[in-house]
């Protein structure tokens, strides 16, 4: 059997960057397997579990031990996987791509998607890792394009207001991308709901001032529903050049 490793920050995150691609490839008959390096914000092993259900993963674990690396919100505290040494983060990817032998590992791509700090620490440490263990490996992307339309359609309903914390900016339409397609849209719409009360199911108009129209996470569901739910766009990884520079 075919097996696929996918590698997160945090939880929620295999919903919002790999949820339409592992969908697709467990339909297409891969194993799929989850390695998330911290708890997120609250602690949502539960929420995964069902999560990784919805989203045709088969099984999860923790990326290193449960409590090693932790989810500040951002502030880059001295726990988080941004402050982390870049070897050590990699070496657990490392271990993780040698147990469990994947044919491909998904990711975020090179801008963490979001471009939040535990996002790109992953990424990177994916790259590094490659240099050790021969794997393909995915970053997941968004179209510049697709953040506008979402912005677009959140601005109707808070006109005025900052969309977005202004990191999520998208590639350009030139670059190159693969997509996974013809995942179930309601499933995914699931999932988000497992972390986020009606965030994948409201309509977006009731969702405003329960999200702040500059959350991220607000402006990736605008994105799903101005471009589809059904798919993931992603660029290809190439190993971390041994004498290059983290960028944090």
């Amino acid at each position: 059997m075919r097996t696929a490793l996918v590698v997160h920050a945090h939880p929620d995150d295999e919903v919002f960057a790999t949820g339409a691609a592992t969908a697709v490839l467990n339909e297409q008959g891969w194993h799929v397997v989850l390695r998330v390096a911290t708890a997120g914000m609250h602690g949502a092993a539960d929420h995964l579990t069902a999560s990784c259900a919805l989203l045709g993963i088969d099984e999860w674990g923790w990326l290193g031990a449960e409590d090693r690396w932790i989810d500040d919100g951002g502030r880059n505290g001295p726990r988080t996987l941004a402050a982390a040494k870049p070897a050590d983060v990699a070496e657990e990817v490392e271990k993780a791509v040698r147990a469990i032998e994947p044919e491909l590992i998904l990711t975020v791509g090179s801008d963490g998607l979001t471009g939040h700090p535990d996002h790109i620490a992953v990424s990177q440490a994916v790259q590094r890792a490659l240099q050790h263990v021969h794997c393909r490996a995915l970053g997941a992307r968004v179209r510049a394009q697709d953040v506008l339309a979402g912005q677009q359609l959140v601005q109707q309903f808070a006109p005025g207001q900052q969309i977005g914390s202004g990191h999520v900016t998208g590639c350009e339409d030139s670059t190159p991308l693969e997509e996974f397609s013809g995942a179930s849209e309601q499933r995914r719409r699931q999932a988000l709901d497992e972390y986020y009360d009606g965030l994948g199911s409201k309509p977006l108009e009731e969702l405003i001032g329960v999200h702040r129209a500059s959350s991220d996470g607000l402006l990736l569901r605008a994105v799903f529903d101005a471009t589809g739910w059904q798919q993931d766009r992603f660029e290809e990884l190439t190993a971390w050049p041994s004498d290059a520079p983290s960028s944090r």
